[in-house]
């Protein structure tokens, strides 16, 4: 198949990073990819280009491509793509985020011979109304793929699409790159006994991210023990008033670890953690922190919220609760005192992410999803022919 995967933005973010992986992975399986992406601003070093170029495959950046809605670059996107599409001859046209879904879906709806149109949603916990919302999705769309079985029954309740345009499909991990038996940790490096139970959190240290629900925790379990080491793997512009200085005003201090960013040795950072903590989700709605850490073995204290619990499976290979400072202190606790059964939450864990979240068997899934559509949409355009000469007879 010719595919043309399109994005709206030039920023590297978790949704750029999962419609980039699709498309590579969709190349290696032998199909005709094309990946275009808005262009980055000049001087800037870090963007989907750069990421795409780096690992092996060159991006069209021909187009604006904006994230929001400019009704001049819109109509500039249109024209230009409607050209692209008919001199390129793509069999499909996949879309990533809601504006390149209006300007491809128009392109695309605007050929004589109209070329499917499908869209991943990357909203773990529903796509938000309105009018852009409902006429894409109703009119732009020939297949939806979404992460959460949360989002597709609110657009087929919305009545957007019907049930049988839409499929769930788990967002992958590079499960080589989290390999449990491959990553050595890191913990010498932030003076960690290898025996001592650790927890952590991998986040943007941000307000809405409820660090003060882990930091009230993780006073109530120094009560308890004293010695626990807690992680934060992430940076945040307002991490010292968020976090630093509460930790020092309650007296914990010195039992968080704040890593800053990590790039290069993440995976190996990560596994320093028994177990892990999630409790919302930022701006990768897919929740790939949480996917990450259950490649690596590590099981999650996730929040009951949006698709957590359609990601981890309570007392399984994970715990699920209600965000309290009490209910995480009590969660905390129960996976320091309980070794054993961490353990087999952490294998569990390994196991299902084994099973659903390997790329290639996404990019098996979505080539079914593919097959499909281009087979409803041939088979529309043959009774609609037949409809029109049985008229003229």
């Amino acid at each position: 198949m010719k595919i043309l995967h399109i994005f709206s933005n030039w920023k590297w973010t978790g949704p750029a990073e999962h419609a980039l992986n699709l498309a590579l992975q969709m190349s290696q399986h032998g199909h005709d990819v094309t990946f275009a992406c808005a262009p980055p601003p000049a001087g800037i070093q870090e963007s989907i280009q750069a990421v795409a170029v780096e690992r092996g495959m060159e991006p069209v950046t021909g187009f604006h491509l904006n994230k929001h809605i400019s009704i001049s670059d819109n109509m500039k996107d249109m024209a230009a793509l409607r050209r692209f599409i008919k001199k390129e001859c793509f069999d499909i046209v996949h879309t990533h985020m809601p504006n390149d879904h209006l300007v491809a879906g128009m392109a695309a709806r605007s050929l004589f011979a109209r070329v499917p149109v499908i869209r991943s949603c990357y909203e773990g916990d529903g796509v938000q109304g309105g009018m852009r919302s409902r006429m894409t999705l109703s009119l732009l769309t020939d297949g939806l793929i979404t992460i959460s079985d949360i989002t597709r029954r609110q657009i087929t309740a919305r009545r957007y699409l019907p049930a049988d345009r839409i499929w769930k499909v788990d967002v992958p991990v590079d499960l080589e790159r989290f390999n449990p038996d491959r990553v050595r940790n890191n913990r010498a490096k932030f003076n960690l006994h290898q025996e001592a139970a650790v927890g952590g959190i991998v986040a943007r240290v941000q307000r809405h991210r409820r660090f003060e629900v882990i930091l009230e925790a993780m006073q109530m379990v120094m009560r308890e023990v004293p010695f626990f080491k807690f992680m934060v793997i992430g940076r945040g512009t307002n991490i010292q008033e968020i976090a630093v200085k509460p930790s020092q005003n309650m007296g914990i201090r010195t039992n968080m670890i704040f890593t800053g960013y990590k790039k290069e040795d993440y995976a190996e950072t990560l596994s320093c953690m028994n177990f892990k903590v999630f409790l919302m989700p930022g701006t990768d709605g897919a929740c790939r922190a949480v996917r990450e850490a259950m490649a690596l073995k590590i099981p999650v204290i996730a929040a009951r919220r949006g698709m957590l619990p359609e990601i981890i499976q309570h007392e399984v290979d994970g715990l699920i609760i209600d965000d309290t400072p009490e209910n995480l202190y009590n969660a905390i606790l129960y996976m320091i005192e309980n070794p054993d059964h961490r353990l087999r939450m952490g294998e569990n864990a390994f196991r299902k992410a084994q099973l659903h979240f390997n790329p290639v068997t996404q990019a098996q899934r979505v080539e079914e999803i593919y097959r499909d559509v281009i087979a409803r949409k041939q088979a529309k355009k043959k009774f609609w022919n037949f409809k029109k000469q049985s008229v003229q007879k």
